[in-house]
């Protein structure tokens, strides 16, 4: 689909007041539909060429944030609730976005599904921003007539996700921020504080400086000489982190054992990415996804190596004609109740069935382990915190000490 540059005059109707801009839309009649969705009307819509806005149209990644998919899901759901047809929704949703890149692919969207192609052909054109868990399950609600139940559950699904997401990212962000402000406070007395003491030793003669002191002053002095190392080097390093995270396997398998192994944060990592595949595999195996798919879509849900890993070993597992279940068992990863779980759906053909009350036992499950992090890493910040003070407020208070002494 082709998107143009479209320059308007429109006027305001709650005031009267014109009023002029620029849009993108695939057509002139989108442009006047889009304005009146903004309480506008037309007076003037032509086309309109531009570099700048040919350059505005090149994005990084994913253009839709799991918010607000959730939310133009949400607004879809509705729409066909109300007995508006899927094409209608489409344009309805497109013209009344006001983001517009997301308005582009909803744009795109529309286009598709109006030229006869499946919501789910249309949502595959865009895999950045729309998972193949949705892209599955809205092609397997199409094909068995049940578009609006499909919507409604995978919709039950982000949300889900999202929260359990947001809620770790929260408890995580406290320690960042304490650990920052704390290294951020002893970098100022190191770069300009204590280099006053200098000046102030050499000045009397017999007087020692601290340790502690002479410590903090040597790294501010190294810190300095090597400014420009640190400008280039850690950027540098922080690119190779990444690069080495996406692109060596056996750095990702490091990081993954690390944060699986890791005192505090292991009990989170499992509860994440075993919640994502309890939770991936009930909603496609409950919608009669086959199980090779409904695998190899979870495995594209999850970032951590060692779980994709045990993916991979189901499904060969389950090519060879075993049992799923026996990549889970006696794993290190792998809690004691999913693994056994997942095997009793396997040998009572629930397996759908199991893994969603596993989905529901870990959403449950999921704010106590949560609210247990955080009472276990409050008590390690204190005494992070209150050792740092200690130790910047010893630096700057033991020469003054040592003067009065000699004194």
């Amino acid at each position: 689909m082709i998107i143009y540059d479209y320059r308007y005059r429109a006027k305001r109707l709650k005031d009267g007041k014109v009023v002029k801009g620029i849009t993108e839309a695939p057509s002139k009649a989108m442009v006047e539909r889009f304005l009146m969705e903004q309480s506008l009307k037309p007076i003037e819509i032509y086309q309109h060429k531009s570099i700048m806005q040919a350059l505005n149209r090149i994005t990084i990644g994913a253009v839709i944030s799991e918010r607000n998919l959730i939310f133009y899901l949400k607004q879809l759901s509705s729409l066909l609730h109300a007995s508006v047809k899927l094409n209608e929704a489409s344009e309805i949703l497109a013209t009344q976005q006001t983001n517009k890149n997301i308005r582009r692919i909803l744009y795109g969207i529309y286009y598709e599904v109006n030229s006869g192609q499946t919501l789910a052909e249309a949502y595959a054109e865009y895999p950045k921003d729309f998972p193949q868990i949705l892209v599955s399950m809205v092609g397997v609600g199409e094909q068995t007539g049940d578009l609006k139940g499909a919507i409604k559950n995978i919709i039950g699904y982000f949300e889900a996700q999202y929260r359990l997401k947001a809620s770790i990212k929260s408890t995580m962000m406290m320690p960042m921020i304490y650990i920052g402000v704390g290294f951020g406070v002893a970098a100022f007395l190191m770069l300009a504080v204590m280099p006053n003491f200098v000046s102030m030793f050499d000045s009397v003669e017999g007087v020692e400086m601290p340790a502690i002191t002479a410590f903090f002053i040597n790294t501010g002095d190294l810190i300095q000489a090597n400014l420009m190392l640190l400008i280039i080097g850690i950027p540098l390093l922080i690119v190779l982190f990444k690069y080495s995270k996406k692109k060596f396997e056996p750095f990702q398998t490091f990081l993954s054992y690390i944060m699986i192994k890791m005192p505090i944060i292991s009990e989170v990592t499992k509860l994440n990415n075993l919640s994502r595949i309890a939770s991936t595999l009930s909603q496609m195996l409950n919608n009669h996804v086959p199980l090779q798919d409904s695998l190899a879509t979870t495995y594209d849900t999850l970032g951590n190596k060692i779980y994709r890993d045990l993916i991979v070993q189901a499904q060969k597992n389950v090519n060879a004609g075993e049992y799923m279940s026996q990549a889970f068992e006696n794993h290190y990863a792998v809690d004691v109740v999913f693994a056994r779980m997942v095997s009793v759906g396997e040998r009572t053909g629930e397996l759908g069935q199991m893994l969603k009350n596993l989905s529901d036992f870990y959403d449950e499950d999921s704010e106590v382990k949560i609210e247990r992090l955080k009472k276990a890493i409050e008590p390690i910040l204190m005494i992070f915190i209150f050792s740092l003070i200690t130790i910047m407020l010893l630096a700057v208070m033991l020469p003054s000490l040592s003067f009065t002494q000699q004194i």
